[in-house]
């Protein structure tokens, strides 16, 4: 599909119209001036035939005419440009030294006082300036009146109607009836099609919060169906400090369910509400002492071994911090959801000339094959019992994006059974002077 500039098209409309416009005065001067000219001639031929003709002949029937004098006094009161030559082709009269339209000069013979004089009558241009000019201006104010309404019709088509139909379609769009894309030719073209794009991402954003808003219901309902049972039997039943005990740690449990899915749709929030980045230049080193520090005794709790590679090269590298800190937030809490007895998470870090790369590893179980490609996709999970999980690996994809670096992940295979996973690894890597 072709993409006219709109500015472009005026240009060549214009070009366009100038070329039109020289090629009709290229016809007017064929059939316009020329005509005129040829009229003229006609005009000039008659006069001097039945006209001047006769009154030199009238002149001439004396005995003998003062040559001179007549053809002083013919040219004076005609107001004719006249050259006349002798028998040996001698001037003997000539009242222009300069003639422009040489053509306008009409020879023909005359014999005066027994002797031929060759005479060469014209007259100037001036008598059809009026005439040409009037052809003219009608043919401009014709040519310029065609030329509009055709301007008017070509840009109502390209601009106006357009314009119209983008106006009509945001009218409908509130009524519920979807626009459609349109051949693209001019900048309107392409807002008509912008503005489609755009309905469907409306379209698409409005499915996913109806998503998120049911799967929010879902998995905080069935906690709290679960909360709400188990408290009503703490009220009414006596039991035992055991049985209380256990119940106790269930609405716990529960609770911190209830509190894991609001943290993970809060962050899903905040990633699509702040999106300004500030970046700071930091020191490596200090930042995975930092990211070790952070998790080591939690992680340790948890019996699970943390541990920080670090093969970097370089001293510093432009983040964002709390956004960076995000990311591993989200890469740990994953891999704790995923890791058995004897978890262990091992983060590598190195670096090339342009790139900072970090390998974030486990040895948990792992994805399949088939949903291995759809992790990083917002409200993915392999935990079939909560929708609204999988959150934190597109915020952390978003993230990582932004910060000029790509994400990827892939299932660890174990050494001992190649049909087994072993863990997951998430390879991601930042640019580091991104500004």
């Amino acid at each position: 599909m072709s993409n006219i500039n709109t500015k472009k098209s005026f240009i060549v409309f214009f070009v366009i119209f100038l070329i039109t416009n020289f090629i009709f005065l290229g016809i007017w001067f064929k059939f316009g001036v020329q005509s005129s000219i040829k009229e003229g001639y006609a005009s000039l031929e008659k006069e001097i035939k039945e006209d001047i003709f006769s009154n030199i002949e009238k002149s001439i029937r004396g005995d003998q005419v003062d040559v001179m004098d007549l053809f002083g006094k013919i040219s004076n009161k005609y107001n004719l440009l006249l050259i006349v030559k002798d028998d040996n082709n001698n001037i003997i009269f000539n009242n222009t030294e300069e003639i422009s339209d040489v053509e306008y000069l009409m020879p023909f013979m005359i014999n005066i006082n027994g002797k031929n004089y060759l005479l060469s009558v014209g007259k100037t241009n001036e008598f059809n300036i009026v005439s040409i000019s009037k052809k003219f201006m009608i043919f401009e104010i014709i040519f310029t009146l065609v030329i509009t309404m055709l301007a008017l019709i070509i840009s109502n088509e390209i601009l106006l109607k357009p314009i119209d139909d983008t106006i009509t379609d945001i009218k409908n769009y509130k009524f519920g009836i979807k626009p459609k894309k349109r051949k693209v030719s001019t900048e309107i073209g392409y807002i008509q099609n912008e503005f489609v794009d755009l309905t469907n991402n409306l379209e698409k954003e409005h499915e996913e919060q109806n998503r998120i808003i049911s799967a929010i219901s879902h998995d905080i309902k069935t906690p709290l169906t679960a909360i709400l049972g188990y408290s009503e039997i703490l009220n009414k039943k006596k039991l035992s400090i055991a049985e209380r005990k256990s119940l106790e740690e269930k609405i716990f449990l529960k609770a911190q369910d209830m509190k894991a899915i609001t943290s993970d749709f809060d962050d899903y929030l905040l990633s699509n509400k702040d999106r300004t980045y500030t970046f700071t230049k930091i020191n490596i080193k200090d930042y995975l002492d930092r990211l070790k520090l952070e998790y080591r005794d939690d992680l340790k709790d948890k019996k699970i071994k943390f541990e920080i590679i670090d093969k970097v090269r370089i001293q510093s590298f432009n983040i964002d911090i709390g956004k960076m800190n995000r990311v591993f937030a989200n890469l740990v809490s994953n891999s704790i959801r995923h890791l058995d007895k004897n978890g262990k998470i091992t983060i590598t870090c190195k670096n090339d000339n342009e790139y900072v790369y970090f390998e974030f590893k486990d040895n948990g179980t792992g994805v399949s094959d088939e949903n291995i490609s759809k992790i990083f996709d917002p409200l993915f999970t392999t935990n079939k019992s909560r929708k609204i999980s999988g959150l934190g690996l597109s915020i952390s994809k978003e993230i990582i994006e932004m910060h000029g670096g790509k994400i990827s992940a892939v299932s660890n295979t174990n050494e001992k059974d190649n049909t087994k996973k072993d863990g997951l690894t998430i390879n991601f890597s930042i640019k580091q002077n991104i500004n």
